[in-house]
């Protein structure tokens, strides 16, 4: 019987850190003045395991990535790359799958290695129909410091799949 609630705990837990990730990220970057910058950026980006594709846009600001199935990469880890790379990221709209909880009042999205709160700016429409769970969402995360990178995150949501 303890053999299998051990192996019951392994699937959940196991099946949870498989489905909570980031699967996209158009991340703005300031001070990318240059194509040779821009050129710099991506390639330092592309040596990232777990992004599927890279696309740094000059004319943007910004730097598209779309992740891999199953990656582990975090917010953190991508922004840390900009700043290693000698740039600034700011707000960044994500696409993020992870488990919607409640702690002490206040709403949050956690996939495994971070955890993005839920903004009041988030429409109560959109607050509505999150469910406690896995949830898949779209939303803009707000700029922190480069000095102040942590795991936790304010996300502004504008789009529940």
């Amino acid at each position: 019987m303890k053999k299998l609630a051990l192996l019951i705990v392994v699937v959940v837990l196991g099946s949870f850190s498989t489905n909570a990730q980031i699967q996209k990220v158009d991340q703005e970057v300031f001070g990318m003045d240059c194509a040779p910058c821009a050129y710099g950026l991506e390639r330092g980006l592309k040596k990232m395991d777990g992004l599927e594709k890279v696309q740094v846009s000059l004319n943007d600001g910004k730097a598209y990535l779309d992740l891999a199935n199953n990656n582990k990469l975090s917010l953190r880890q991508i922004q840390e790359e900009v700043k290693k790379n000698g740039f600034s990221a700011k707000n960044a709209e994500i696409v993020i799958k992870g488990n919607f909880v409640e702690q002490d009042g206040t709403y949050a999205i956690q996939t495994g290695k971070e955890t993005f709160t839920i903004a009041e700016a988030t429409s109560t429409n959109l607050r509505s129909r999150l469910k406690p769970g896995i949830v898949k969402v779209k939303g803009i995360v707000q700029d922190e410091e480069d000095g102040n990178l942590t795991n936790k995150w304010k996300l502004n949501i504008t789009q529940v799949y």
